[in-house]
């Protein structure tokens, strides 16, 4: 009797808890918070193709890409892409003088200037917005040095187009050779927006090297951002009004790779990109104040901190990490990272919508095979991303 009742028991148990361990395999987990990111991608045509700086046209609503053929270099092929910001398809493929690597926008004027860089190239130039059709190239923009190190060493990098000026404003670099080995050159260059006609340059635009190059709408100031400095510019009066000392910076800045500008609070963002130090210990975000140069904050991001957004509305900091393959996100008011995007490989260049509701980042594969063949992936095609920022 007594072992009819155990086994009855155990039946029981083993059934209640056949029962229980099906209800729970059942029973969907708890689905995860939604976060107001939302992520699209779209890839470039061809796998040859190297995505550089983006522009958003609000007027016309589209996102534009600089991109150029990253393997056979020789033939100094250039191309503007027109996305649509919704859903990055590709509207139209135009085709440039030359390699296409920077961007400025004239949005009122229907007018987009493409940066031609590289000795082969060193022009820029001005497209129709709606059409895509070449409306004008500069001269070239060269400066036939006789201490030239290498032909090859002279480049146009960034720019930006001032409204008030009717302007634009190119960084040009050059190796020169001098007693102590090789020195670098660089110059701000002024081109007249409508004819592309040289207005010569901004003298004393940069105490050293320098990379960093923004444009603030709000007071039609110009920054270039180098060694432990900041040079503040008038784009009308094309003069050098301060210079924002960086030499107490913690860490330690060996050159600013990218800065934004935030006036209405009085704040300056730069991020560094260490080029030597390959850990990347000291790369990451900087906050200054913009009117006495005082460090605000200091966040690492990420490895190879390469571009820096600041977007108003969200009251937020974007900043693309080369070499960790990151997005991150950070909070303007307490500097820390919010969130954090694994956008593999090499996230580049930046743009925001005009409505500061969407975030667009140009995604590179590795650079070129002539270069670096380890890292280069023949096939790979590069790509644009866009990050809703609204979703709720």
């Amino acid at each position: 009797m007594q072992l009819k009742k155990l086994s009855s028991y155990l039946m029981v148990m083993f059934v209640t808890a056949g029962i229980s361990a099906r209800a729970m395999a059942m029973e969907p987990p708890p689905l995860p918070k939604e976060s107001r990111f939302h992520l699209k991608t779209n890839y470039l045509q061809q796998a040859e193709e190297g995505i550089y700086e983006l522009a958003y046209d609000s007027k016309h609503n589209k996102v534009f890409a600089a991109v150029m053929d990253r393997v056979h270099r020789e033939d100094n092929k250039g191309y503007l892409y027109s996305f649509s910001p919704a859903s990055l398809a590709i509207e139209k493929k135009y085709a440039a003088p030359y390699r296409a690597f920077s961007l400025a926008i004239n949005p009122q004027a229907d007018r987009i200037y493409v940066g031609h860089t590289q000795a082969a190239s060193l022009r820029i130039s001005m497209l129709d917005t709606v059409s895509g059709k070449v409306v004008k190239t500069s001269d070239r923009l060269s400066f036939n040095n006789p201490d030239a190190a290498d032909p090859k060493a002279e480049h146009l990098r960034h720019m930006v187009y001032s409204p008030a000026a009717n302007a634009l404003f190119i960084s040009y670099s050059n190796m020169l050779k001098s007693s102590d080995g090789h020195r670098t050159v660089q110059k701000l260059l002024v081109l007249d927006g409508t004819s592309l006609k040289s207005l010569g340059e901004v003298k004393d635009a940069y105490k050293t090297t320098a990379y960093g190059l923004a444009f603030d709408d709000n007071t039609q100031r110009i920054y270039i951002g180098g060694k432990e400095y900041i040079n503040e510019i008038d784009a009308v009066t094309r003069k050098v009004l301060r210079t924002i000392p960086l030499t107490n910076a913690s860490p330690a800045i060996p050159s600013v790779q990218s800065l934004s500008v935030d006036s209405a609070s009085g704040r300056i963002f730069v991020v560094v990109f260490s080029h030597k130090d390959k850990t990347g210990k000291n790369d990451g975000l900087y906050i200054f104040d913009l009117h006495n140069g005082k460090q605000l904050a200091y966040v690492h991001t990420g490895k190879g901190a390469n571009a820096v957004k600041y977007n108003p509305k969200y009251n937020e900091i974007y900043v693309t990490n080369f070499r960790s393959g990151t997005v991150s996100v950070v909070d303007a008011k307490t500097y820390s990272v919010k969130k954090e995007f694994n956008t593999p490989v090499y996230p580049n260049q930046m743009a925001l919508s005009s409505d500061l509701d969407t975030l667009y980042v140009g995604i590179k594969e590795g650079f070129n095979k002539q270069w670096d063949a380890d890292v280069f992936v023949e096939g790979a095609k590069e790509k644009i991303l866009s990050i809703s920022l609204n979703k709720s």
